[in-house]
């Protein structure tokens, strides 16, 4: 049995990791495994071919190359003669282009029940091969316990770590679209805010039958899968939301990421680090008594840096996600705030890294969880379940020319 990864460049070198851990997952399963680094290729499709030389049971991404096409216009399953499994951690459609480029013949997995949804129902459940859940796993090797409440007050001096880039307000995407397209996605955003969660096509899909219209009507395909603009407008604008109440609060936050120059001096109780590998951010966890995080407008799904977290002992507080509720028990696992109650989620926050009993009792619960059943090696059967759903579908009825995007997020 072999696998093939592939990996390209990354922010923060978060998706190269993640590659990184998923082949290590699969040689202990048994798998021989090759690992492509475009990145580090001259030539990244005569590297690819000599891998295709040697017969493959799966091909696996993370986000990146479902679009690729090489000089007879074969893609990636094509040029391996197996399924090629992409695994996206952002919403699908923050990479359309992408995505709308990806060979029939794929199978696609998602960390967010909503994103799987919505690509079936803008390309038709039929369309890939497979689309499925996989949940986000955690980076990096579970941290010794530390042994009583002292101890973890002792050995952790960040009361609240926050990584993750500042977003600031930016001009809306779509600003210069004609006033009947920004009345759609105005009132979209609108309602999408003012819900605990709400997906961004569904809020899409509200505006259009609240105007009388069918969202299924194949005039708004291109339309509701712009629904991403709504998507990372609320995570956005949530990030900042909840940094700015957790400063009014005076809660000691402290941020490990870009972007916050010009926002931060204005904080006094956040302190700041320069932006850092997620290698090195995991090791800073383990010096953190709760690391706070925002879930990235993911409302039933995944992130992975609460489960980064509880492998390194901390304590984690997160906005709530129907899967975050299903796999902790809020309270005792995690804490769960709800934007809509924001300020009392900040109050158990800072009750939460006040308390070092209570947080060493929090990290060790959810540290054992995470341990047992959110590690690469829990995730490597559902990336098998999508190779073998997709194999029967080895060919790609739409040849592109020949393009590599190397970047994702």
């Amino acid at each position: 049995m072999r696998a093939v990864f592939i990996q390209g460049q990354s922010q923060y070198g978060a998706t190269r990791l993640f590659i990184d851990e998923m082949v290590a997952a699969f040689r202990r399963r048994g798998y021989a495994t090759k690992v492509i680094d475009i990145m580090a290729e001259s030539d990244p499709g005569v590297a690819m071919a000599i891998a295709a030389g040697t017969e493959t049971d799966l091909v696996y991404t993370v986000g990146i190359l479902g679009e690729y096409r090489d000089a007879q216009g074969r893609g990636i399953g094509q040029i391996f003669n197996a399924p090629h499994v992409i695994q996206y951690v952002d919403y699908p459609f923050s990479h359309l282009v992408r995505l709308q480029g990806t060979p029939r013949q794929a199978a696609l997995l998602a960390v967010d029940h909503s994103h799987v949804e919505a690509v079936r129902a803008t390309f038709g459940g039929d369309h890939f091969a497979f689309v499925g859940f996989c949940p986000h796993a955690a980076a990096g090797e579970p941290v010794e316990p530390d042994p009583d409440p002292e101890s973890f007050a002792a050995e952790r001096p960040l009361p609240i770590l926050f990584a993750g880039s500042f977003y600031g307000v930016e001009p809306l995407p779509w600003k210069d679209e004609g006033a009947g397209i920004r009345g759609v996605f105005d009132h979209a955003l609108e309602i999408a805010m003012s819900a605990e969660f709400m997906p961004a096509l569904e809020a899409v899909d509200q505006v259009l039958r609240g105007m009388g219209q069918d969202p299924l009507d194949p005039r708004y395909v291109q339309l509701r899968r712009y629904s991403t603009w709504v998507h990372e407008e609320v995570r956005m604008r949530r990030r900042l939301r909840l940094l700015e109440a957790a400063s009014k609060a005076g809660l000691p936050v402290f941020c490990v990421g870009s972007g916050y120059e010009g926002w931060i001096e204005a904080h006094k109780s956040f302190r700041l680090a320069s932006a850092m590998s997620l290698t090195d951010t995991a090791a800073l966890m383990r010096r953190a008594r709760v690391v706070l995080n925002a879930n990235a407008n993911f409302g039933r799904g995944s992130h992975e840096r609460p489960l980064t977290a509880m492998l390194a002992g901390a304590a984690v507080a997160s906005d709530h996600s129907t899967w975050w509720a299903e796999q902790f028990v809020e309270d005792e696992d995690m804490l769960l705030y709800r934007w809509r109650d924001l300020d009392a989620g900040l109050a158990r926050l800072a009750a939460l890294a006040e308390d070092p009993e209570a947080a060493w009792r929090m990290g060790r619960k959810a540290q054992a969880k995470a341990a047992a059943a959110h590690r690469f090696d829990n995730r490597v059967d559902t990336v098998i379940a999508a190779a073998v759903a997709a194999r029967g579908h080895l060919c790609d009825p739409s040849p592109q020319q020949p393009r590599i995007t190397a970047f994702s997020h």
